[in-house]
């Protein structure tokens, strides 16, 4: 009954489950677990708050380390002691108050010891974040100083799941975007890698693996689509925030077998054996920061190494010389990291160029020495890709331009999340982004349930002043209206009079063509269209001038 002291909760069942059920109605009304839920010591909310962030699960390992550990009673004990009294940090707080629970998670093949927050709970503590994914609403807070600094890792991540949330990306199997998405967005990327080709060891496979990985996905009718409340948390989150999450996603990612993506090699017979890519990546990333440490490097602090890992490294240069230093100082101290009962003749890795099998302590640099230098110069690299030379943020991180162009810095990463569902993308810059205000656009966000009137709003308390005014009454007349005016480029033909226009107007081929006929010897054809008319025009027996 401690639970129930805790919660007030006036509990008069004799049962243990007419107790149970007593308590989950008394704990599940929205208004007393709100309050609940503010009252929390600033440490115990950010706990949940975190939790809840990650979709209301977290491998327990990655939990307990960042917010303590359950220390394990017997009922004679927690009569003695009554922890929920005096909990020793923010996990106990949780548990003794029943936010939390623990369970073992068998769907990724290997059983993974996992905190979670009951699934009705999870509801109605997601329902309250600061800003709903599905609101268009300014950011909560001001950036500091420390936030302005550019991310290719977050800009990409941003930009992708803008697209999503615009597009309805087609999803294959393994959670592979259709050709068509991918080379739309690859434009929009600071850095493409792997889009266009579809290569699995690329950075963009990376990256929508992760976004999967962390739940921000679900395939809907065969399409992608956001799921808004830790989408919009993630979003809202400071920048190393951000970054910890992907970090520790892939840290803790089974799914994700590096060893498989390591180009040169492949595995195979995996039925008959298996690796551990969660062993192995946290051993890499434990001895490259500690090597680091050793080596001198600048960049670290020995305060980095009081706690398990939970950060990306912070980047640096030279680091493919680095890398090969790297790998031959494993070689002398750990070289069985990956493969801890030291045995080098049951993993079945062929070189994919030869075809040979490496087996054997004497093929260490083409198998761990090869999955070393892929997890740091890939993975690693693209997590903690901070730009060490970028150009200065905007002098106006927002701005709107009297023709509707919105003008974003990079570190408005939630804003030009925002930005996105009410306007286009139209350029990636150095210090950040251009997206420009139509009537495609406007219809979108209008089928989101945002009309103009939220979007004028939005764009007047995000830059700080009034729009344009010409341009805020064209918002308001398109609300009335809708597209008044449309312009597009067109390409002219023009004939030496009117009577040869009759004449190519009456060919087949040109009938069946997108044409507007403006002066007696003059039409206007689409751009795409000029290849056919100029190929009717010649078959009819007239040569066309291309001005």
């Amino acid at each position: 009954m401690a639970m129930a002291d805790l919660w007030d909760a006036p509990v008069e069942a004799t049962s243990a489950r007419d107790v149970a059920h007593a308590l989950a109605l008394h704990m599940l009304q929205r208004e007393r677990l709100a309050a609940t839920r503010e009252s929390l010591p600033p440490d115990v909310r950010s706990a949940l708050d975190a939790l809840v962030a990650a979709r209301g699960r977290m491998p327990a390992a990655a939990f307990e380390r960042r917010f303590g550990s359950i220390r394990p009673m017997g009922p004679g004990r927690l009569e003695r002691e009554r922890p929920w009294l005096s909990p020793v940090n923010p996990a106990e707080h949780l548990w003794y108050r029943g936010f939390i629970f623990r369970a073992f998670d068998r769907l990724s093949g290997t059983p993974t010891e996992v905190v979670f927050v009951p699934g009705d709970m999870l509801t109605l503590l997601g329902a309250e974040p600061r800003a709903s994914h599905e609101e268009l609403a300014a950011a909560p807070a001001q950036p500091s100083p420390s936030d302005l600094r550019p991310s290719k890792c977050l800009d990409d991540v941003v930009t992708l799941l803008c697209f999503i949330r615009n597009h309805g990306v087609r999803a294959k199997a393994g959670d592979t975007w259709d050709a068509a998405s991918r080379r739309a967005v690859a434009p929009m990327l600071r850095d493409p890698d792997g889009a266009i080709e579809n290569d699995p060891n690329g950075r963009f496979a990376f990256l929508t693996h992760l976004i999967a990985r962390l739940g921000w996905t679900r395939p809907e009718q065969n399409r992608l689509r956001l799921i808004p409340q830790p989408v919009a948390q993630w979003l809202q989150s400071p920048p190393d925030v951000q970054r910890d999450a992907l970090f520790d996603a892939w840290l803790n990612d089974a799914e994700w077998n590096d060893l498989a993506h390591v180009a040169g090699l492949t595995l195979e017979m995996t039925h008959a054996w298996s690796n551990d890519p969660v062993r192995a990546r946290k051993a890499i990333v434990g001895l490259w920061e500690k090597w680091r440490l050793e080596i001198g490097d600048s960049t670290r602090r020995i305060s980095d190494f009081q706690s398990p890992i939970s950060h990306p490294p912070s980047p640096i240069s030279n680091l493919q010389s680095l890398t090969s230093d790297f790998i031959a100082y494993v070689h002398r101290h750990d070289p069985d990291f990956a493969r801890p009962d030291g045995r080098y003749d049951t993993w079945h890795v062929r070189d994919a160029r030869t075809g040979e099998f490496l087996h054997g302590f004497e093929n260490w640099e083409r198998i761990e020495g090869a999955l070393i230098r892929y997890i740091i110069e890939k993975p690693l690299r693209w997590l903690s890709d901070l730009d060490e030379e970028s150009a200065s943020p905007p002098a106006s991180p927002f701005h709107v331009t009297d023709d509707g162009k919105i003008i974003i810095a990079r570190h408005l990463r939630y804003e030009r999340f925002q930005v996105a569902r009410v306007a286009d993308w139209i350029e990636t810059r150095a210090d950040g982004y251009a997206y420009q205000l139509s009537p495609r656009s406007l219809d979108r966000a209008r089928a989101q349930g945002i009309r103009a009137g939220r979007v004028i709003a939005f764009l007047e308390e995000t830059s700080g002043q009034a729009l344009p005014v010409g341009l805020k009454r064209a918002l308001s007349r398109w609300e009335e209206r809708g597209a008044e005016v449309r312009l597009e480029a067109m390409m002219i033909l023009r004939a030496q009079d009117s009577a040869t226009m009759d004449a190519l107007l009456r060919l087949p081929q040109m009938r069946r063509l997108r044409i507007e006929r403006f002066a007696p010897n003059c039409i206007a054809i689409r751009p795409c269209d000029a290849g056919a008319v100029r190929a009717a025009i010649v078959e009819s027996g007239l040569l066309v001038d291309v001005a």
